[in-house]
């Protein structure tokens, strides 16, 4: 009877033993994953303007015009992130974002899309200001929408829409405090259960 209480209160104390080191690893692991998004955390700003071909589909071919115009949108999307816009819109700057955004680096922040089912290619831009986004895809569409008919006489006349303002830039705040904690916790708690099983196992050998 009395080993049967020893066994019993041994097993108990390395069970507690156990869960003591799984919720310490646990919790220690989520703390450093969320300290470490924490520092590696920052903001960016997206801003975005469309453009679609500007021209009255009339007659028999209005239909084929309208696709013709539907499918050249992958074109006009390469147009836009195309060295040549970036270097026109570049040109475009203020002096300040000029010395801050080369040729290169706008080539690098401008994405461009075609809507589907529409003439229309979404252009967006990432930067780290609300200011800067919203100012360089101004100066983008703007180049775009000189450079698209020469590259293809057949568009003739391309259409922006409004301009964007700071006030319209979406914000994107990466990476995730949660997400790193909860990843790290995850971690934590794995590595846990393998140390506790190590010194459980250790135990018994010694």
């Amino acid at each position: 009877m009395q080993n049967t209480k020893i066994s019993l209160k041994g097993i108990s104390k390395i069970v507690w033993h156990n869960i003591v080191v799984i919720v310490i690893a646990t919790l220690l692991f989520g703390l450093i994953g969320g300290f470490y998004a924490k520092h590696k955390q920052h903001t960016d700003y997206i801003s975005t303007r469309n453009l679609m071909t500007d021209r009255s589909y009339r007659g028999v071919a209005a239909n084929e015009e309208v696709l013709s115009d539907i499918n050249m949108g992958k074109t006009y999307a390469k147009i836009i992130e195309s060295k040549n816009v970036a270097r026109a819109a570049h040109r475009n700057l203020p002096k300040n974002l000029q010395k801050k955004y080369s040729t290169k680096k706008i080539g690098s922040i401008v994405k461009a899309s075609p809507v589907d089912q529409t003439t229309m290619v979404r252009v967006s831009v990432k930067a780290d200001t609300a200011k800067a986004s919203s100012t360089i895809v101004n100066a983008v569409t703007y180049a775009a929408a000189k450079q698209i008919p020469k590259k293809v006489p057949s568009a003739k006349k391309i259409s922006l829409f409004a301009k964007e303002t700071a006030s319209d830039a979406q914000s994107i705040t990466a990476p995730s405090v949660k997400k790193f904690a909860l990843m790290g916790a995850a971690v934590g708690f794995l590595l846990g259960m393998v140390i506790a099983f190590s010194i459980t196992t250790w135990t018994k050998l010694v």
